[in-house]
């Protein structure tokens, strides 16, 4: 199956029991435990010193504090507080993270269903392994109950970014956005189409499902009524499911497999 999810969006999702994956908890572990993190932070540090006269500890301070937590949004008064440095001088840092392709910039949405949305983008790291090494987690950690809430953010990173990427080379022009409004109605990701449909898509660690992990999902389908495509929750489950009119759950290792 080719690596076009937007395009499988359209046309198996709705039939989301046809869809399996072989995929297990620790494999999505170990996906963000690959070796040579370290190293790779360290060719990071000296590709960036070619490019621009940065500080290396400065650049790893803002590396970490991205990945704390990753895939949050890019809010700079936090990240430059949290890397100890003046918040004027934290641009170059990002800049030159993304122009190497170490940082990718998720936007908000833009979608006309979205009220008072909040458009800062959120940093994602290309390389979901090397933000689990920033973080420090091992894999024995994020696996225990009371690291889920930072494998969740991983994982929600890592289909982030894997969606970006794709979105260059995908049949379907789209969008991949994130949606936080200041009313509180949250979706990890909105895939927006040219005619102003779209889909919505929560990242989820858990292998059931549960009435909850479409909350927010429902919001948005009330919100955009017949341009709501349909809700999809990605889970560790090894199979698709339906749950009610346009929503379904699919497993996460779906978008790359």
């Amino acid at each position: 199956m080719s690596a076009d999810f937007v395009a499988r969006l359209g046309s198996r999702a709705p039939a989301p029991e046809e869809i399996r994956s072989a995929w297990e908890l620790d494999d999505y572990l170990a996906r963000l435990d690959r070796p040579g993190a370290a190293d790779e932070l360290a060719a990071v540090t000296r590709r960036a010193r070619r490019l621009r006269r940065l500080d290396p500890d400065r650049l790893h301070a803002v590396l970490v504090a991205l990945a704390d937590p990753p895939a949050a949004e890019l809010n700079k008064a936090r990240i430059a507080a949290a890397a100890e440095l003046p918040v004027t001088t934290l641009a170059p840092y990002v800049d030159v993270l993304v122009h190497l392709d170490v940082l990718r910039l998720l936007p908000g949405c833009r979608a006309a269903v979205a009220k008072r949305a909040i458009g800062r983008p959120a940093a994602v790291f290309a390389d979901p392994s090397l933000a689990r090494h920033l973080t420090g987690a091992t894999s024995a950690d994020l696996a225990e109950l009371g690291g889920r809430r930072l494998l969740a953010a991983l994982l929600r990173g890592a289909v982030a970014a894997e969606l970006l990427r794709q979105r260059g080379t995908s049949v379907v022009e789209h969008r991949v956005s994130h949606l936080r409004e200041r009313n509180g109605l949250e979706v990890d990701l909105v895939i927006e189409l040219p005619d102003d449909s779209l889909f919505g898509i929560e990242v989820r660690t858990a292998a059931s499902l549960r009435p909850h992990q479409f909350t927010a999902l429902h919001a948005l389908a009330r919100r955009a009524g017949g341009r709501f495509r349909g809700g999809v929750v990605l889970n560790t489950a090894s199979r698709g499911h339906r749950y009610g009119a346009r929503m379904w759950s699919l497993p996460i290792a779906t978008i790359w497999e």
